[in-house]
């Protein structure tokens, strides 16, 4: 058989004093392989050379040189990971949002039987209940409505169709079975679809950052 110029190599993990062996070895195809006892190792690859620790073949100033140069690679590496965790915990507990004047527009994902739908609503304290765009309930194809009058600002009444919603989500929170107003809206284009109420917004506290144009969750 033909012999090849393959690589055997022994990878040594520290754990305090405790040393655990893997053994690498290249096969004729190019394919890597690794075990744990080197009497898994074919005959034919047994001849190469090896190396019983990563650094042991090389001289002692490039030894110190790749040892340092490894050390602040892991350190790299580490310290990445911590910022990309740290980054992803904030944007947990933080959502982006639109501010016009003084609206607060919050981007909503809204469930109705199976279908789903993403689309803003201005955040609205003085709202008891969620109202929405009768564009949004025909893209959920909401149907199924109970008829209602509604009070608007003014003391104006307005004819509304009651339904209730599977689930709405905003950043870090999802409420299950919410009430919502649907209402025929007229005017000009806006880019919000209805008002978040405070059947969602009740209890959960808050703050918005009108700078960031975001709002943090506590």
């Amino acid at each position: 058989m033909n012999k090849f110029l393959l690589l055997l190599s022994i990878m040594i993990l520290f754990a305090g004093d405790s040393r655990a062996e893997f053994y690498k070895y290249i096969d004729k195809n190019g394919k890597t392989h690794f075990v744990d006892d080197p009497g898994k190792i074919p005959l034919e690859y047994k001849e190469l050379k090896v190396y019983k620790e990563k650094y042991d073949h090389m001289p002692a100033a490039e030894k110190a040189a790749t040892m340092e140069k490894d050390r602040q690679q892991e350190l790299q590496r580490l310290e990445a990971e911590k910022a990309a965790e740290d980054q992803q915990v904030q944007e947990q507990f933080s959502t982006k949002v639109m501010i016009h004047g003084n609206q607060v527009l919050v981007p909503v994902t809204i469930g109705y039987q199976g279908k789903e739908v993403d689309t803003l609503l201005v955040l609205d304290t003085g709202a008891s209940i969620m109202t929405l765009h009768k564009d949004v309930a025909k893209r959920l194809s909401i149907y199924d409505t109970e008829k209602s009058r509604a009070q608007v600002a003014g003391g104006k009444e307005i004819d509304t169709e009651m339904v209730k919603l599977s689930y709405v989500k905003l950043g870090p929170y999802k409420k299950k079975e919410l009430d919502a107003a649907i209402i025929s809206y007229k005017g000009l284009p806006s880019d919000y679809n209805g008002l978040l109420g405070m059947n969602f917004l009740r209890g959960l506290e808050y703050s918005i950052d009108f700078e960031r144009q975001i709002i943090k969750w506590k």
